[in-house]
């Protein structure tokens, strides 16, 4: 037969197994309230006593332990994904863009996005750089500069 603490010591693995899927360290605070249960099984058999110690733990941990681990530990930069990683990363023209539309296909990691200029761009770089022209001078393969995103769509220019 399983001892009261026994119970405890198995609510705390589940609960800090469920923390690693449960994001904000709700579960964990509620471990440590089942750790001041199993502390309190080892004082008394009155299972009252070591449900208020458990609370106890549980308020306290979830009042002062979560926000000091929350500022120390998940703060600072975040590092970009997906779409707020584009900007800057290079794409590779896999249709050319046409100049009617001005719009082609690039392709960045393996995913193909509809690419277009940016409206106000007037097809030349900074005084001293070679002229571009025109969008009709870039061809497949080309590597252009994501500068922004625009819903499904990369805004890009040349690469200087």
């Amino acid at each position: 037969m399983m001892e009261q603490w026994h119970w405890w010591t198995l609510a705390v693995l589940i609960l800090l197994i469920g923390e690693a899927f449960v994001p904000g360290l709700v579960l964990g605070s509620l471990a440590v309230g089942a750790v001041a249960g199993g502390v309190a099984s080892l004082m008394t058999d009155w299972w009252e006593y070591q449900f208020v110690a458990a609370s106890a733990g549980a308020v306290l941990s979830l009042l002062f332990l979560r926000p000091l681990a929350m500022r120390h530990w998940f703060s600072g930069d975040s590092v970009a994904t997906g779409v707020d990683a584009l900007p800057g990363r290079k794409v590779r023209i896999t249709k050319a863009i046409d100049p009617a539309t001005g719009r082609g296909r690039g392709r960045v990691d393996g995913d193909d996005w509809l690419i277009e200029f940016p409206k106000n761009w007037s097809g030349r770089r900074d005084e001293g750089q070679a002229s571009l022209n025109q969008v009709d001078q870039f061809s497949v393969g080309d590597q252009l500069e994501v500068l922004r995103v625009e819903s499904n769509v990369l805004i890009v220019i040349p690469i200087s």
